[in-house]
């Protein structure tokens, strides 16, 4: 079996895309991604998530000790699944 075509090194010029075409490869596609979490210090429930250029921000509500500035990490999951 061929090895997974790589998701990263696609074409994106409309007509070549891998969404162009009739069918995905038959091989399939694999992608990574390194995401990075971290806990602000100081900031009780505040969390930063960095991926590549993109960064976002969750909190908790203030009745759970957070400052509700941010989507809780159930909200970004529920947005996720609506993605």
């Amino acid at each position: 079996m061929e090895k997974p075509v790589d998701g990263m090194n696609l074409p994106s010029e409309v007509g070549q895309r891998v969404i162009d075409k009739p069918e995905l490869p038959p091989q399939g596609i694999s992608t990574d991604s390194e995401v990075y979490t971290e806990v602000v210090a100081g900031e009780m429930h505040l969390k930063r998530g960095t991926i590549g250029k993109f960064e976002v921000f969750s909190d908790e509500h203030q009745r759970i000790g957070g400052a509700d500035r941010y989507p809780s990490p159930m909200t970004y999951l529920a947005m996720a699944i609506g993605f």
